[in-house]
């Protein structure tokens, strides 16, 4: 099943850091571990963003032979959850 998860994006411009979020789909069965990740908001807070007071997890994603760390929105308990409670319920893909 997929979930739709907001990122963080960091791109570095050189000079400077352009800090924005995207909707991405990510699917629950190549979810490899979720964990917090409080080193986002330090960060953020050192840069004087906007999303400095929002909570962050680290998401590991397995892509076949690699695997691909993603940062998005919200706590680890509530991403958990929400990837549990998708498994257990029946949808339309267009929903």
């Amino acid at each position: 099943m997929l979930l739709k998860l907001r990122q963080l994006v960091v791109e570095n411009l050189g000079y400077k850091r352009n800090i924005t979020s995207k909707i991405v789909y990510i699917n629950s069965n190549n979810i490899i571990s979720i964990t917090d990740y409080a080193g986002a908001s330090d960060f953020l807070m050192s840069e004087g963003s906007q999303f400095s007071s929002d909570n962050f997890s680290l998401i590991r994603v397995s892509n076949g032979n690699n695997t691909e760390d993603v940062i998005t929105f919200g706590d680890a308990d509530s991403i958990y959850s929400m990837a549990k409670g998708e498994q257990c319920q029946r949808r339309l893909l267009n929903d």
